[in-house]
């Protein structure tokens, strides 16, 4: 047998934060141009990409083949006043609705700069997403002495598939912006309270 050396193929470089993957849920109901809802203080995000098998023994060895997708994104969050993810979320599991969800790429890294139309002028980037139509499986809010969190599953219809999802600048800054900077004398009122900061 003659001697093959395909060589090896590496990949150095820093990890990816858990920090940087960034969930949004849409409602099925709403308009077209609706806005994308990134769900807040979210703590937890997990993906699972799993299905079934055939797995069975013949006369002559084993046959082992694919059969389903059974794709599923687990969501954490803390409940914020005015999120409306929460909302989403259990209308969607009273009223038998499904769920649009995109798990997000918001690393820099991993930008990419695309067209409008063809319009080499229309340019912005856009971060690698999964996306698909979750079915909620369920909806826990946990009420302990510590902060409120609520807790759901999504199950995903077919399976996720691979896109992108464009995020500017701005909007990167706006979303991972909790206080903006302010001088003495600015504005009153606590930060994140009922009465907005004036």
């Amino acid at each position: 047998m003659a001697y093959v050396d395909n060589g090896v193929e590496t990949t150095k470089g820093t990890p990816t934060l858990g920090k940087k993957i960034w969930y949004f849920i849409q409602s099925t109901s709403a308009a077209v141009g609706a806005k994308a809802i990134l769900p807040a203080a979210q703590t937890d995000g997990s993906t699972s990409i799993e299905g079934d098998s055939i797995d069975e023994q013949t006369k002559f060895g084993r046959v082992v083949m694919p059969s389903t997708n059974e794709d599923s994104i687990e969501l954490t969050t803390y409940v914020v006043p005015g999120d409306k993810a929460i909302d989403i979320i259990k209308d969607a599991k009273h009223n038998g609705h499904q769920v649009k969800v995109w798990r997000v790429n918001v690393d820099k890294r991993f930008a990419v700069e695309e067209t409008e139309d063809g319009d080499p002028e229309k340019k912005h980037q856009a971060f690698p997403a999964m996306f698909g139509y979750g079915v909620v499986d369920s909806l826990d809010v946990d009420d302990g002495d510590d902060l409120v969190s609520a807790d759901y599953t999504l199950n995903i219809i077919g399976k996720l598939t691979d896109g992108t999802f464009p995020l500017s600048d701005d909007q990167l800054s706006a979303l991972e912006e909790l206080a903006k900077y302010e001088r003495p004398g600015e504005t009153t009122g606590d930060f994140g309270s009922d009465e907005p900061a004036q």
